[in-house]
């Protein structure tokens, strides 16, 4: 039996002749351990409900949480739902499950590619996941050392387009998007972000650089912002542009500087 086949044996559980030797009794139970964490994780990241106690639903989107939600929650996701209508991706009755984590570890764990993030959004599931969220007051936070505050409702919706993009793109399509696009985007609809919107636009009309993430995401949401509210294209003309950034941002940067678009 050649080795592949061996090991896909072994990763269905399927029965092998045992090890002859301590080495082999070894890496037998590690790769048995090792199927059963995986196979852990896969059925976490399609089920997390089982790790969240509490959920509110309103606009077709379920907010879970492990504490208690305050009566402002349905507020919020309001909030986030009338920022998604007003986008062209937007599908009618298509229902959204957040999950707040509340919990750097939690996060961490379902989240490892963008610990330091708001939020995430999956692929495949398209479950989002948030890092920590107050309610009461429409906040999210951040782990990130600075610009690390910004509207609850807005992640919200800036994560559920994520999952948008992928239903119109498909999913080859949508993950393989330039993250100026696709993050650009997102924040578009979001109506907002973390980096102070009159510094940003200074800095951008100047052409300086913050070197920070939320100033790169400021970037893109300015220049998607001037594609469809000054040249007036669709999403799909939009993403057509999408291998010309350096193009569209000197463009947005001179519209800019002439003291357009307001």
């Amino acid at each position: 039996m050649n080795k592949p086949t061996a090991l896909l044996l072994r990763i269905f559980g399927f029965r092998l002749p045992p090890p002859t030797t301590a080495f082999g009794r070894v890496r037998r139970r590690l790769e048995r351990a090792t199927t059963v964490l995986a196979i852990g994780y896969v059925a976490l990241q399609a089920f997390p409900q089982v790790l969240f106690a509490h959920n509110v639903t309103t606009q077709g989107i379920t907010i879970y949480s492990r504490a208690p939600l305050p009566a402002e929650t349905a507020a919020c996701v309001d909030r986030a739902a009338v920022l998604l209508r007003q986008s062209e991706l937007a599908v009618p009755g298509r229902t959204e499950r957040i999950f707040v984590c509340d919990s750097p570890w939690l996060y961490r764990l379902l989240c490892p590619a963008s610990a330091s993030a708001f939020a995430c959004s999956v692929p495949l599931t398209d479950h989002v996941f948030i890092a920590s969220a107050d309610f009461r007051q429409d906040v999210a936070r951040s782990s990130a050392p600075q610009y690390n505050t910004r509207s609850l409702s807005g992640v919200i919706a800036h994560e559920i387009t994520h999952g948008l993009i992928r239903h119109r793109l498909g999913l080859w399509r949508g993950v393989r998007l330039p993250t100026w696009v696709a993050e650009g985007y997102c924040d578009y609809v979001a109506r907002d972000g973390s980096f102070p919107t009159a510094e940003g636009r200074r800095l951008l009309a100047e052409d300086r650089i913050d070197p920070t993430p939320s100033f790169r995401y400021f970037r893109y949401r300015q220049t998607v912002r001037w594609l469809i509210e000054v040249k007036h294209l669709s999403f799909e003309q939009v993403v057509a542009r999408s291998d010309d950034p350096a193009t569209v941002e000197a463009d947005t940067r001179a519209s800019l500087q002439r003291g357009e678009p307001p």
